[in-house]
């Protein structure tokens, strides 16, 4: 079911912080550059770090990546959905502050609430851990709560079983950058 109240939130400019397969995350709008701004500036994060853009489906990654042929996407949905994040080379239509070699980081995730979330959105958003850069993720509802400043708008529910992080994984040369 569509949530144009959240789609709207997001498109101009709103975070959102909602539950993943092993923490809560962040989440924006990734071709928005001041959203962008205000989680770096949130998690008190390196501008030179790079998002993670997840989506319910690839066709929600079309404004980032080229047309891919039926050999690709089969390698990629080995994995997917799934906790495992591909870096796959960018499209021309890619902003800058997404894109890290000329590659970005993309995943479809299994959690049903991160596909939920991107379906009921109709888009791909950033995924990056709710925290301060460099300590440890926020696991539960009410830590969430009072880590968060009022104008970011939180997705309740409980977070995934995972344990760690998904895989990050060069498409091209096949090496993990992340396990």
């Amino acid at each position: 079911m569509k949530n144009h109240r959240l789609s709207r939130f997001i498109r101009r400019g709103g975070i959102i912080a909602y539950p993943t397969e092993s923490c809560f995350g962040l989440g924006c709008d990734p071709k928005n550059k001041q959203a962008i701004k205000k989680i770096i500036k949130l998690k008190k994060r390196s501008r030179n770090k790079n998002f993670i853009l997840i989506g319910s489906s690839i066709k929600q990654f079309d404004n980032f990546i080229n047309p891919l042929d039926d050999a690709t996407k089969k390698t990629l949905f080995s994995k997917w959905p799934g906790p495992h994040t591909w870096l796959i080379n960018v499209n021309n239509q890619c902003p800058n502050w997404l894109k890290n070699n000329s590659k970005i980081a993309l995943r479809i995730p299994s959690f049903s609430k991160c596909q939920d979330l991107a379906r009921s959105i109709d888009m791909a958003i950033t995924s990056t851990s709710l925290n301060l850069s460099g300590k440890i993720p926020l696991k539960n509802y009410r830590d969430v709560c009072r880590f968060l400043p009022n104008q970011v708008k939180l997705i309740g529910g409980r977070i995934g079983k995972n344990k760690k992080p998904s895989v990050i994984q060069d498409f091209k040369t096949k090496k993990i950058i992340r396990s």
